[in-house]
């Protein structure tokens, strides 16, 4: 929509939170009827555990639903991580069969998640997030869904007061470079990290 002296007006759509009543400002292009951007809710726990599972065995991982939804669950249950979810009213070949990973939820199919974990970075004194999920089901992949879900990422942790958000993803992976950085995401040249298994 176009406003009288031709700066763009942004229809925001209100987002809640089903777990309680946080509301979030979403830009509507990216909460589009055909691919809407939520924030996901205790609720949604089994829907999101599917694509949690799904998202594992993408990483070789064994296929473990219930242990990925009690993950998932137990993580909103603790306030541990956000999860934003990517929903159509499309209509899909799968139907409704949770073998497949997909589930229909009042007529929607979700269709990717994004999960972020709340940190605190000591240095500047304030909250960040890691983002640590990122997974579209790939019959709905190429169609901008992943670019949404960072974008939508963005803009709450913009709200919540977050001052960045940090990933890592393989050096292989060449096309989610590729997408993080078109979306503002800068490696990091200065420190190196490490990890320790316990």
């Amino acid at each position: 929509m176009q406003m009288m002296n031709g700066e763009k007006e942004w229809n925001v759509l209100q987002l809640r939170n089903t777990n309680d009543e946080t509301m979030v400002s979403i830009p509507e292009e990216l909460s589009e009827m055909q691919h809407r951007i939520r924030q996901a809710g205790l609720p949604d726990s089994n829907e999101v555990g599917r694509l949690f599972n799904e998202y594992r065995m993408f990483y070789n991982q064994n296929a473990d639903i219930e242990a990925a939804r009690q993950y998932i669950r137990e993580r909103m249950e603790g306030h541990e991580s956000v999860i934003l979810v990517a929903e159509t009213d499309a209509e899909s070949e799968h139907g409704t069969d949770e073998s497949n990973g997909m589930s229909l939820s009042n007529g929607l199919i979700c269709t990717g998640f994004v999960q972020l974990y709340p940190s605190f970075s000591s240095v500047s004194m304030g909250p960040v997030w890691v983002l640590n999920d990122l997974y579209v089901y790939p019959d709905y992949r190429q169609q901008g869904i992943a670019r949404k879900l960072l974008q939508a990422a963005k803009q709450l942790a913009s709200e919540r007061g977050v001052l960045r958000i940090s990933l890592s993803t393989e050096l292989s992976n060449k096309q989610a470079q590729a997408l993080y950085e078109s979306e503002g995401y800068a490696q990091d040249t200065r420190f190196m990290y490490y990890e320790l298994n316990v």
